[in-house]
């Protein structure tokens, strides 16, 4: 007997049904990526937000611990203030004599006023008290009363650091300072009513911007503190050749230079006589 095979017959393709698939499936996907984008972007924020609430919280609790008893940043008693209490304390006295005037010597014993301020102070280790703050740490009961009985006979020191932003301290030293450094001149040989002679040149004076900087930065802060009002800078005294350039082999000329250096040393003499 014979069979005839079943035979399959391909659906009919209709382009209408196939793009609303297609339309479909992008919008789909296009609901997702903006869900799934949601959702990162909230949890981002949501940890941001814990994170600078977790650091606030921090902040603040640290300003509020308690330094021990006889305790002092500097020369300035901080005992049994908070952190911030201390900070402020500090801060108050910093401000006093960052503005106080005081005058800078420099060449040709010129006097220019300045201040800490102007020349660009600041407090170096505010972050000291914290730290001092944080000696409790990790300590049990007994070892806590110690400390505390140990730092209430000896004292807690916490140095008080004050620098200068030393770029802008010499920015500030040049313009205001350099002006009067004096200028080194040659000597000359010359000729008067007929009788040659030496010259002498000027000796030049000028201020070491990079070392008074460091003068400040390192002795200013107690320079003030300790009431003086007159800072000598360092000056560099420059002379010149007693022999005129380009008259080295001219005869005599040892000797010219040799009465020159008396007669002069004679004036100056006779200047701090009278």
């Amino acid at each position: 007997m014979r069979t005839e095979k079943s035979k399959r017959v391909a659906p009919e393709y209709d382009p209408e049904r196939m793009s609303n698939i297609v339309v479909a499936i992008v919008m789909a996907s296009l609901c997702l990526g903006l869900i799934i984008w949601y959702a990162i972007r909230t949890h981002v924020k949501e940890v941001d937000t814990s994170r600078r609430v977790e650091n606030a919280m921090a902040e603040d609790a640290v300003d509020d611990m308690l330094l021990f008893d006889n305790t002092r940043v500097g020369d300035i008693d901080v005992s049994d203030l908070t952190v911030a209490e201390a900070k402020a304390k500090v801060t108050e006295h910093l401000d006093k004599i960052f503005d106080t005037p005081f005058m800078l010597c420099v060449a040709q014993d010129k006097k220019v006023q300045t201040s800490l301020r102007e020349l660009s102070a600041y407090w170096v280790n505010p972050e000291a008290i914290e730290e001092a703050a944080h000696l409790r740490d990790g300590r049990d009961v007994v070892a806590s009363y110690t400390l505390d009985k140990d730092i209430e006979l000896s004292g807690l020191d916490i140095p008080l650091e004050i620098s200068l932003d030393k770029e802008a301290a010499m920015n500030w030293l040049q313009l205001n300072c350099s002006i009067y450094d004096i200028e080194m001149t040659g000597s000359e040989l010359v000729t008067e009513g007929g009788i040659t002679k030496v010259k002498l040149g000027r000796v030049g004076q000028t201020l070491n911007l990079s070392e008074a900087a460091a003068w400040l930065m390192n002795g200013g802060y107690d320079f003030v503190n300790n009431g003086e009002s007159v800072f000598n800078l360092p000056l560099e005294a420059l002379y010149p050749a007693s022999v005129p350039e380009g008259y080295e082999d001219y005869p005599g000329i040892n000797e010219l230079v040799t009465a020159a250096e008396a007669e002069a040393a004679a004036a100056a003499e006779e200047a701090v006589t009278e």
